[in-house]
């Protein structure tokens, strides 16, 4: 396997100029191509020797992730199964609005926590992805648009949190002046509720947002959903994010997937409406999208009065655009789409 190049320092490329007899300002050439000009390919960099291009191709990984099925929506959503290095194959999105672009990566190869209703965790969890498979995505995202995308959400399969230093470092790189230049306040960290993960971001104090998926106002209801052994008490979630506000200072978002005649009483949004006041959160409402059936979006009226209850008593609120739908790249449906079985590491 060779080395990723997003993930190789600029003092390790500037060593390997120097044994390959080439100046120092190479380096600088190349990660301009790698982070400004988002090359995949030696290739791409026209002002570097072919002597140099085909060293570097030899030596180094320039895109861990590489589109193997590119599918299009009417409203402007891309979706990509990449395949990794291994074979296995992962999903992110490209979500286009007026004015503002946004990838949607993932950080595992399918999800420990198995959500219900989440395509994602039907079929287990199998790897954690590199700091440069989770970078790369947003190269890949980036050259569909034409340039930088502008918004990073960690939505996409898996729990970040669970994959937290590769998670942290990849991040580091997406928001450094020496890697992608994103802004800190642009990227998105969606869990399902992992106290310890909440609050060792927290102790990162970057200006990240975080979005905790809780999708029940009560333990009770939340059991139907999650299963146990991934899922944590109520009170130690909110308590987590009380402690992520106070180290960030950023508001926290709590998504809440609305299923049919589950969670979508006006009782519940009373207690979703008074939870979020108490940790000072806002709500994404998000109408469920089943990968089979199984689960139903209640009606969007039905939608309308749960949001109405919440805005009626002042929580910051509103319902989720659906994008992607047609393709299967709307929350809950990304999943590995390969005719070969999940390839899982050794055991130790």
């Amino acid at each position: 396997m060779l080395q990723p190049i997003r993930s190789l320092p600029v003092a390790d490329l500037q060593q390997w100029l120097a044994k390959h007899h080439q100046p120092n300002f190479r380096a600088a050439q190349i990660m301009d191509w790698v982070y400004e000009k988002l090359a995949v390919s030696p290739e791409e960099m026209s002002n570097l020797p072919k002597e140099l291009r085909q060293d570097l191709a030899r030596d180094f990984d320039f895109c861990t992730t590489v589109p193997v099925e590119t599918k299009r929506d009417d409203d402007d959503a891309v979706k990509w199964l990449l395949k990794l290095h291994d074979g296995n194959t992962i999903e992110s999105v490209l979500i286009r609005a007026p004015g503002r672009t946004t990838a949607c990566i993932s950080t595992q190869v399918g999800c420990a926590v198995r959500c219900v209703f989440c395509a994602t965790g039907r079929q287990g969890f199998v790897r954690n992805l590199s700091p440069a498979e989770i970078i790369d995505q947003v190269v890949v995202a980036s050259r569909e648009h034409g340039r930088r995308v502008g918004n990073v959400v960690v939505m996409g399969m898996g729990e970040p949190l669970y994959n937290f230093d590769h998670l942290n470092l990849a991040l580091d790189t997406l928001c450094s002046p020496a890697g992608l230049g994103l802004s800190a306040r642009q990227v998105t960290v969606s869990t399902s509720g992992i106290p310890q993960g909440i609050r060792r971001l927290a102790d990162q104090h970057r200006p990240w947002n975080l979005a905790v998926s809780l999708h029940a106002p009560t333990d009770e209801l939340r059991a139907r959903l999650i299963p146990s052994r991934h899922r944590h008490r109520l009170a130690d979630i909110l308590a987590a994010c009380e402690y992520y506000r106070s180290a960030t200072n950023r508001m926290v978002t709590l998504e809440y997937v609305l299923i049919k005649d589950i969670n979508d009483s006006l009782e519940q949004a009373a207690k979703l409406a008074s939870i979020a006041k108490q940790i000072q959160a806002k709500v994404n409402l998000i109408p469920c999208n089943s990968p089979d059936g199984s689960f139903a979006p209640p009606e969007r009226g039905d939608c309308e009065r749960f949001l109405n209850v919440l805005v009626n008593r002042r929580v910051q609120a509103t319902i989720r655009r659906r994008k992607g739908f047609a393709i299967q790249a709307a929350c809950g449906q990304l999943r590995q789409q390969t005719d070969s079985p999940a390839v899982k590491p050794p055991e130790p």
